[in-house]
């Protein structure tokens, strides 16, 4: 995340048969704005509409960062507020959903840091390619939140349960190569070899039948049996808005400190 109030936002563009999504908030590391998590779905649709676009880059400005995260200014401004907290979860998740409902194959193209939120488009992504020296997190217990049930559900698909355990309740960073073996990412590479890896790859899937892998992407899905996350399980995300542990770990990124939670057990 980042404490920086920058304007940024999101750019679509199209080059052959990729279309790019670029997060553009160099100044702020890409951290998204709740502006720009709600731009989402409307690009991705545009890129969908494109007919001869076989893939979606999705990616960050520059090399520092694909995404560090959701703007800390937009969660100081959801605390103690259940509407404002609801309407900020409801445009993540969202914008998380599109991109895994997305009709065309979806790559996260990962530089620099891919940090919570980022890392919650990226996961969304169906592949994903790092350099080694990216540095990804799941920050939430950090931060006194948690993720939506599709996020985690989507890190234990990657990662298995264990894995996804450790990720979670220490909010630990590791790098791009880290991240690899663990399944985080399908490749890590240096890099100056990065884009062309992307390239080759969608070079290879425009030579396949666009139809069988949009069928492929279907099955998958079904496949995988993917849940639905319930009112109640929803409504304790909310609640987290109102809780001290949010305003505590709000306040401690911002003042570059380690916090200090006091909060009951969750009941």
């Amino acid at each position: 995340m980042n404490s920086e109030p920058t304007e940024g936002r999101i750019q679509l563009s199209f080059a052959g048969r990729i279309a790019t999504l670029t997060i553009d908030r160099q100044n702020a590391q890409n951290a998204l704005t709740l502006d720009m998590w709600r731009s989402i779905p409307e690009l991705i649709a545009q890129a969908e509409a494109h007919p001869d676009v076989v893939a979606i880059v999705i990616r960050g400005a520059g090399d520092r960062a694909f995404a560090a995260g959701a703007d800390i200014s937009d969660l100081r401004a959801s605390l103690g507020e259940p509407r404002a907290g609801r309407e900020y979860l409801n445009a993540i998740g969202s914008a998380e959903r599109t991109v895994g409902d997305c009709r065309r194959v979806t790559i996260a193209r990962i530089s620099g840091y891919c940090i919570g939120g980022g890392l919650e488009i990226a996961m969304a992504c169906d592949l994903r390619f790092a350099t080694t020296s990216s540095t990804l997190a799941t920050p939430p217990t950090s931060l006194g939140v948690a993720y939506s049930l599709s996020s985690t559900r989507r890190l234990i698909e990657l990662v298995g349960v264990s894995a996804a355990r450790d990720l979670l309740f220490t909010a630990r960073r590791i790098d791009g190569a880290t991240a690899c073996r663990l399944g985080l990412v399908d490749s890590a590479l240096p890099a100056v070899e990065l884009d062309e890896a992307i390239e080759d790859y969608c070079r290879q899937l425009a030579s396949q039948s666009q139809y069988a892998i949009r069928l492929s992407k279907l099955v998958i899905a079904q496949a995988l049996n993917r849940p639905v996350e319930t009112a109640a399980l929803e409504q304790l995300r909310v609640d987290s808005f109102s809780g001290t542990d949010l305003q505590e770990g709000v306040d401690a990124f911002a003042g570059r400190r380690a916090p200090t939670f006091r909060s009951r057990w969750l009941e």
